[in-house]
């Protein structure tokens, strides 16, 4: 297995991985594509025998209120079949060190669900606390 920064070559098997993952058919491969270039996210990618079998992204948050830049780890999948491997460990530890060492992050914040209990355990076991805040969510309409 190999853990390495997503390239624009990885647009389709990503497309793939996140349809399992969201069940998300309505993004186009060029718009993964410009997403991997324009440096606005940062994707991690777990590889084995030339397949993609999970990924890791995050963003980089700068605020005037804090001294340091802080991250998010916006979204993480492992293909089922790959599941208990310790490919999520180490997409995770990836991701850490990148954010760390490239970006200067100090706080590191995700979101899962309550109920998602394998996740909690990675993530508790990865050195996250989990704490107590009200998650809020406002969906805007579409521009037609």
């Amino acid at each position: 297995m190999n853990i390495r920064l997503a390239a624009e070559g990885d647009a389709a098997m990503l497309m793939h991985l996140n349809r399992a993952f969201n069940e998300v058919d309505e993004v186009p491969e060029q718009t993964v594509m410009n997403q991997l270039s324009n440096g606005g996210e940062i994707v991690a990618v777990a590889q084995d025998e030339g397949q993609l079998i999970g990924f890791c992204c995050a963003q980089v948050h700068h605020s005037f209120c804090y001294a340091f830049p802080s991250a998010e780890i916006t979204e993480m999948f492992v293909e089922q079949g790959a599941r208990g491997k310790g490919v999520g460990r180490a997409l995770l530890a990836f991701m850490t060190a990148h954010l760390k060492d490239a970006h200067g992050v100090q706080e590191i914040h995700l979101l899962t669900g309550c109920e998602n209990e394998a996740a909690k355990a990675l993530y508790a076991v990865m050195g996250f606390e989990e704490k107590s805040e009200t998650y809020m969510r406002k969906k805007l309409e579409r521009n037609t």
